[in-house]
Formats: C-alpha cells, sequence, structure tokens
C-alpha cells in the first residue's frame, strides 16, 4: 500500500448515538487520521455538540465537520463555534464547508443564486473573524456589521471545503486548507487536478491542499445488504450535478431515471434501478482486500485521505477493525 495516504472514518448526525461514540472511542486505536461529521439538515444529532464530543472523547485523531451548509447557519455562529472547537481540540479540529446538498437544499426550500460567490464571502469572512478583526460584511446570506469574536490571539482554524462543480473546486484550490471530495473515480480525477491547478495559479503549493475523498464505502463482506448499499448509492445520484454525470460513462437515461424517482419518491425507491456497474460507480464495496485496492487507486489519482462510511449496517463495528489491519497489513509488508 502507498503510505501516501491516510484512512478515516465518516459520520453524520443522524445516527445513533450508541454508533458515534463507539467511533470515537476506538478511532485512535484504528489508526484513523480523521473523523469526518456530516450533518443531515434537521435530522439526528446536533452538529456542534457532536463535533465537541467527539473531540472530548479523543485524544490523536483530527474531528472535522463534513460539512456544515453555510445555508442553514449564521454566520457569526459558524465564526463562534470554531473558536470553541479550536480550544476543546487544539490542532484537532478542522472546518469542513459547504453549499449543502441539492436535495436536501431543494426539500427546505432553499437555493443560492451565486454559490460560489456565497462561499467565497463565508471563508473570508470566518478567516477574518478568526484573525481578530472587526468585520463588516453582506452577502445574499448574511450580513454583520462591526462584528468582532474579541479574540486575545489569532486563530488558525483549517478550512476544508465540500465541494464538486468546476467553479468551486477552482475556489477550493485558491482558498482553502483541504477539499473533500465526493464523486465517481472519473470524476474524482478531473476534480483533484482542477483543485491541484488552481492552487498553483494562485501561488501555493498545490500538495499544501488536502484532497479528502469521501465516497460510500459498503463493505458487504460483514453483512450489509446489497439493497442498503443501493439505496446510498440512489441517495448519491440524485444529489449529483449535471456536470459531475455529464463526464461519466454510465447509462445516462438510467441515472435520469434514479434521479426522477429520488426526487420523487425517495432513495428506497430509486434504488429498485441501481444496479451492480452502478454500484461500482458510485460506491466502494465488497471483499475488504478489494476496498482497500480501490483506495490505493485513488491515492494513485492524487487523493491524501479516504474516508470509510457511512453506511453502517451487520457486523459494521468488525468490518471497521478489518479494513484498517488490511490497511496497515500491506504498509508494513512494503
Amino acid at each position: 500500500m502507498s503510505s501516501s495516504y491516510s484512512v478515516s472514518v465518516g459520520i453524520t448526525t443522524h445516527m445513533g448515538v450508541s454508533a458515534t461514540k463507539w467511533i470515537a472511542d476506538n478511532a485512535d486505536s484504528l489508526g484513523a487520521r480523521s473523523i469526518w461529521i456530516g450533518e443531515d439538515i434537521a435530522l439526528g444529532q446536533e452538529t456542534f455538540v457532536l463535533t465537541a464530543a467527539t473531540l472530548l472523547q479523543t485524544k490523536q485523531v483530527r474531528v472535522g465537520t463534513g460539512i456544515i451548509p453555510v445555508t442553514v447557519h449564521n454566520i457569526a455562529t459558524l465564526a463562534r463555534a470554531g473558536v470553541t472547537l479550536d480550544e476543546i481540540g487544539p490542532g484537532r479540529f478542522a472546518f469542513g464547508l459547504g453549499i449543502g446538498g441539492i436535495q436536501d437544499l431543494e426539500k427546505f426550500g432553499m437555493s443560492v443564486k451565486k454559490p460560489v460567490t456565497e462561499l467565497r464571502k463565508s471563508v473570508k469572512t470566518l478567516k477574518r473573524l478568526w484573525a481578530g478583526e472587526t468585520v463588516e460584511s453582506s452577502s445574499e446570506l448574511f450580513s454583520i456589521h462591526d462584528f468582532s469574536l474579541e479574540l486575545s490571539n489569532p486563530l488558525d482554524v483549517p478550512v476544508f471545503l465540500g465541494v464538486r462543480g468546476p467553479q468551486m473546486l477552482k475556489l477550493t484550490g485558491k482558498i482553502a486548507e483541504g477539499a473533500i471530495l465526493s464523486a465517481p473515480f472519473d470524476y474524482l480525477r478531473f476534480a483533484i487536478e482542477t483543485v491541484n491547478d488552481a492552487a498553483e495559479e494562485a501561488g501555493r503549493n498545490k500538495d499544501d491542499v488536502e484532497k479528502v475523498v469521501w465516497v460510500p464505502t459498503v463493505p458487504t463482506f460483514k453483512g450489509i445488504k446489497d439493497k442498503v448499499a443501493k439505496r446510498v448509492v440512489a441517495l448519491v445520484i440524485g444529489d449529483m450535478p449535471d456536470a459531475v454525470l455529464e463526464m461519466l460513462t454510465v447509462d445516462k437515461e438510467k441515472v435520469d431515471l434514479i434521479r426522477k424517482t429520488v426526487a420523487a419518491s425517495g432513495p428506497k425507491e430509486g434504488a429498485k434501478f441501481v444496479d451492480d456497474e452502478l454500484l461500482d460507480v458510485f460506491s466502494i464495496s465488497g471483499s475488504k482486500e478489494h476496498m482497500v485496492d480501490r483506495f490505493e487507486e485513488l491515492a494513485a489519482i492524487g487523493a491524501t485521505e479516504i474516508v470509510i462510511g457511512p453506511p453502517f449496517s451487520g457486523d459494521w463495528r468488525e468490518a471497521l477493525v478489518e479494513i484498517f489491519a488490511e490497511v496497515d497489513a500491506r504498509r508494513n509488508s512494503q
């Protein structure tokens, strides 16, 4: 195995407390680089409470939000949360931000006219506040006037952007410490190259921008049923922008059918049209050996970190143990 990438665990707010606690309690011993926490809008545990708890339960791993949608949070609250979480886990907190998923935003009647501009302003405003400045700033989503966090010392909170479209990828390369990428392999290659090129155009070292790849991982060797995997893939396809889908060599008619079904009836119905080919394109599944083979393919195209999960079902705890052991075995055999 290439030592140039690390392996992490991804959880979401919609998971139960017992599951997220087990992951936090065991992440250090598993050898995880990070725990990334995805926010399911208006579902499950409160994001910042879960992030704080995870930081307190761990000693070594990085804990990051992956992602916090700026569309549903007050900018001042985000800034204050960054201060608090950095204090709870000094040097271990990463702030993952984004606009939010297409399906979620539509579900709650939200839209952003200029998402690239909005994300750029959000990141700039947060970094200015963490630098100790008094800020006057406004955008489509927020407006603050003469606001300061009144910090004694500036903070250096790393910002990761969860993005897909070309312009968002370029923005990430220019202003963020990392990218959180979720897309099929064909598009991930393009995404990583776009982030790297944008970083270099901005006078940065491309290696200073981390590329965290978080795609559905389905360890079917430990009892996760195909229907669970297909439901997750249907949700991913339903949330995938046109710019991504157009680059893929897949059955466009079937993909379009899945998107329409997910939008009208949800991922459970859309899963009925997901076949094995689409499962392989949009997820990493199968045996632990095959899954780690896929991790290495991602590392070869520039991924610096691979995130495992969700979904978590079947004997997922033992699956995590075995996957991390397989990664370690390959590293030690080199």
